[in-house]
């Protein structure tokens, strides 16, 4: 029950935000004299407290059992995501929304750091996927009930939030107190933290969240700018992406056996084919499909660099390397519709579908030349290769 108890934390964090991204044109509607900066908010506010509090979660771990953080973390993100569903007015609503990246940035580094305390090799590899997986399964079931909820009005979308409670329950119920001994071992060794990697690792995702997170944020406005103003439908289409990034999750150790130093390219190449779907097609049958896409090579991608962080520090470094690459999952988060819509305004119409054309234009050009990269390097590599020497025949 361990394995549940961990896999439970991944299902409230990294979607928290995007929760009631189904009610965000309704509640533009009911606050008229909210800004649209403010609105895009809604999605993104809590991003910029999950940052600095990622760094609090370690600290705290020093003083503290990592179940007791969790579950103040927990006791936080009732609070919060309940509470905005009283607001009166949007700076009320605001406040709740930086709570929740309080508590979202005390869970998150421990729903991966658990990982590393109680897993190792392929195995460790696998639960990172499943970790992604459980993450994903829960933004699905959250956001679609979301979207059934907010067609009855926005304050109900917020009901969601109280999925934390059941979580606690697992948390209570199967987490040890204290770590493993070979754990506590690990963390009285001399580490060290690797720079250069923990730097690139803190990029790639940062770069897959400004993509991955512009479908929750903006794609309701998106689907309004194309006539659809449907909630229920916004929340199947944003589920979607949730429903590719949990098969993306479950499908990873068996991915990368079959097409190795390609995993990658074909992720990032899935992005842009993803994008492509949405704008330029028109039945919402095939946008969904791109979106559904377009999840599955998020989902792909991000365990991946959960894995190479987890190898690349251990010990008393590992919650600290963690909380710096996860802290970029939150800026990307914060910044993906702010970037989206500079660029859509700078250079374009000001529209979402400009900034999503953009998009997919760009990843499936990246995407290519990865590819490319990756064929050069494997036939490099073939062409190095030292025949094996046959034995003559006497």
């Amino acid at each position: 029950m361990l394995k549940y108890a961990i896999l439970s934390v991944s299902l409230i964090t990294v979607m928290a935000g995007a929760i009631i991204a189904p009610a965000v044109g309704s509640i533009a509607v009911a606050f008229p004299d909210a800004s649209g900066f403010e609105i895009n908010l809604l999605t993104s506010l809590h991003a910029a407290f999950m940052i600095p509090f990622a760094f609090v979660s370690g600290y705290l771990c020093r003083y503290f059992s990592k179940k007791t953080v969790l579950i103040l973390g927990l006791v936080l993100y009732l609070v919060a995501g309940l509470g905005g569903g009283f607001a009166t007015n949007m700076a009320f609503l605001l406040f709740t929304r930086a709570l929740l990246g309080v508590s979202v940035g005390l869970l998150m580094p421990l729903s991966t750091t658990l990982v590393s305390d109680y897993y190792d090799g392929e195995e460790r590899t696998s639960m990172m996927g499943l970790v992604s997986a459980a993450t994903n399964l829960g933004a699905i079931i959250a956001i679609m009930v979301s979207g059934i909820l907010a067609m009855q009005g926005w304050r109900a979308a917020f009901y969601v939030y109280g999925i934390a409670a059941i979580v606690m329950i697992f948390v209570v119920a199967f987490l040890p107190r204290k770590a493993p001994a070979t754990i506590q071992k690990n963390a009285s060794e001399k580490t060290f933290l690797p720079k250069a990697q923990i730097a690139k690792y803190s990029i790639l995702i940062f770069l897959v969240f400004i993509v991955f997170y512009s479908i929750p944020s903006n794609m309701a406005l998106f689907l309004r700018e194309n006539s659809v103003t449907n909630t229920g439908i916004s929340g199947v289409i944003i589920a979607a992406c949730s429903l590719g990034g949990f098969l993306g999750g479950l499908t990873l150790i068996g991915l990368k056996r079959k097409i190795k130093s390609f995993y990658v390219p074909v992720q990032v190449m899935l992005l842009g084919i993803g994008f492509g779907l949405v704008v330029f097609t028109q039945p919402l049958v095939l946008m969904g499909i791109g979106v559904l896409i377009l999840g599955f090579g998020y989902g792909s991608l991000v365990p991946i660099i959960f894995d190479g962080v987890s190898k690349a520090a251990n010990g008393a470094q590992a919650m600290i390397a963690m909380a710096i690459v996860q802290s970029f999952i939150y800026l990307g988060q914060f910044s993906s519709p702010h970037i989206h819509r500079i660029v859509s305004t700078s250079f374009g119409d000001g529209s979402v579908n400009y900034s999503y054309t953009v998009m997919a234009v760009v990843l499936l050009i990246v995407g290519a030349l990865l590819i490319l990269k990756s064929l050069f390097q494997l036939k490099s590599v073939k062409g190095t290769e030292m025949p094996v020497p046959q034995k003559k025949s006497i």
